[in-house]
């Protein structure tokens, strides 16, 4: 049973009465359901304690985690983030489309690999964030807010320093620097980092922060494989998080973590003044570190969540199955990766459905919306594409998809073709119209190696090429000995856009 803490509530934790002098995590208004210690001392004596029973306090959320890669700021590929009307249009109609599912909690990325955000001079040291990257922010908290959505803002991914490479003008990653040298992660920290927080100190909608995702990746002593990451020691790791951890706690009441990026390796974030630990798990792990591992197992001195999990794709568990392990194996939550579709691990156009069931079922009082809520499975846009198809014909790959554009405007079509991780498109052909399909347009690639996994990109254009839309993924495949496959590509490396 819960063993109640009769230490100071802190001022950052939102607070409840549950029993005499509880102090519990709350997240969208759910209580994550274990007590929050605000130190690695200063916990009482005995074993971290137990869960609440039942699902009541255990919080299902989602992996936004971005619309356009660069959801933040601005930069050389032009400014599409949360405040573009495009973007904002489209970021309102997702969100509509989750809370109407019983979506509450929201995990979404904000540095990424420090692609467009913060701004760095040219010895590498962060100089502040640019003009757009506060609109932005307040965007994405108008639009959670229209829909009563909570959000946990990821600062950065471990593709900061493990990746280094430079495509029209944009730099993704390279900022190892920014991490090991004290001088840089101080200025990375008080210029960029502390402004963004003190901007959000007074909203509700940021509830956490998890500082990085999956930064063992790039840790030397976590990640041996010579996989061509650029490698940083645990130390200085550390000292970053820690660092973040308590500008966080000091400037907002909002909560801190980290994503370690398999459940073991939890324990090397802890003692850095995080309120709750965080995980991936995919089905590599099930071996190794199986799901149904009961939280108590872990040793742990805070609650945990599930980060990340595949919503669909996974061999082993269904979305409902993970949620039901998840809750009574004791974490206090679990996030679906991802509404994005990018990787083979689930778009929320097939998810969906089954969340918003489970989530239905589970709450029946408080009136969570059915599956059949009235709002279209697949959001208006102002620009989209669907009926996506890939056949080879003589070698050659033939691409196809039905490009809408809401307004009627005059538009040009661009497909590209990727290597996966690379930045560099290996082809780029103009889509022609179908004489035979209206709004349905092809194009033809003839660089395809079978056992090459690739990625198809589109760009859209004003008949003075002006840009319009980009869609970073129409469809990723491979040409295998029985014809076009889809590979399962794991996260981290789908979002490598650097080749090794």
């Amino acid at each position: 049973m819960n063993r109640p803490f009769r230490g100071h509530c802190p001022r950052r934790a939102l607070r409840v009465a549950v029993g005499a002098g509880v102090c519990s995590l709350l997240v969208a208004g759910l209580v994550l359901g274990r007590p929050l210690l605000t130190g690695p001392n200063d916990r009482p004596g005995g074993p971290p304690p137990d869960h609440l029973p039942g699902q009541t306090g255990f919080v299902a959320g989602v992996n936004y985690p971005w619309k356009t890669g660069q959801d933040f700021g601005t930069g050389a590929w032009g400014h599409s983030g949360v405040s573009n009307a495009t973007t904002y249009q489209e970021v309102d109609a997702d969100f509509a489309l989750l809370a109407a599912q019983g979506v509450r909690v929201v995990k979404w990325r904000v540095f990424g690999d420090g692609r467009y955000s913060p701004e760095f001079d040219q010895s590498g040291t962060v100089t502040g964030l640019d003009d757009a990257f506060f609109a932005d922010l307040d965007a994405a908290l108008e639009i959670a807010a229209r829909h009563d959505v909570k959000l946990v803002l990821t600062l950065f991914a471990s593709g900061l320093w493990t990746a280094d490479c430079r495509t029209n003008g944009v730099e993704m990653g390279g900022h190892a620097a920014t991490i090991v040298d004290p001088v840089k992660r101080k200025a990375m920290i008080d210029r960029a980092i502390v402004p963004m927080l003190r901007h959000l100190a007074h909203s509700d909608r940021v509830i956490a922060f998890e500082i990085i995702a999956e930064p063992d990746w790039g840790i030397a002593e976590l990640n041996t494989d010579d996989d061509g990451r650029t490698k940083i020691p645990l130390a200085a790791a550390r000292s970053f998080v820690r660092d973040v951890a308590t500008a966080v706690h000091r400037e907002t009441r909002a909560l801190a973590t980290v994503e370690a990026n398999r459940g073991t390796n939890m324990r090397r974030w802890t003692g850095l003044g995080l309120d709750y630990y965080s995980f991936s798990w995919y089905d590599w792990l099930e071996p190794y570190e199986p799901l149904a591992t009961p939280v108590g197992a872990l040793g742990l001195d805070r609650p945990v969540v599930l980060g990340e999990f595949p919503s669909s794709g996974s061999r082993y568990y269904t979305l409902p199955d993970v949620l039901d392990a998840m809750g009574g194996g004791g974490y206090a939550g679990a996030f679906a990766w991802s509404y994005w579709s990018g990787d083979g691990f689930g778009s929320w156009h097939d998810a969906g459905p089954a969340f918003a069931a489970w989530q239905s079922a589970r709450e029946p009082a408080a009136g969570t919306p059915s599956p059949l809520a009235a709002v279209p499975v697949d959001p208006a846009y102002p620009y989209s594409y669907r009926d996506v198809s890939l056949r080879l014909d003589n070698g050659a790959l033939l691409v196809g998809a039905a490009v809408k554009v809401a307004s009627g405007e005059p538009f040009i079509a661009h497909a590209y073709l990727y290597e996966l991780g690379s930045s560099q498109a290996v082809e780029e052909e103009t889509m022609t119209a179908s004489p035979t399909q209206p709004g349905t347009m092809s194009a033809r690639f003839s660089s395809v190696t079978p056992g090459t996994p690739y990625r198809v990109s589109l760009g859209l254009f004003s008949p003075s090429y002006s840009p319009l839309k980009w869609f970073n993924e129409l469809a990723t495949f491979a040409v295998g000995p029985d014809g076009i496959a889809r590979p399962t590509v794991e996260p981290q490396i789908a979002e490598q856009n650097c080749r090794p």
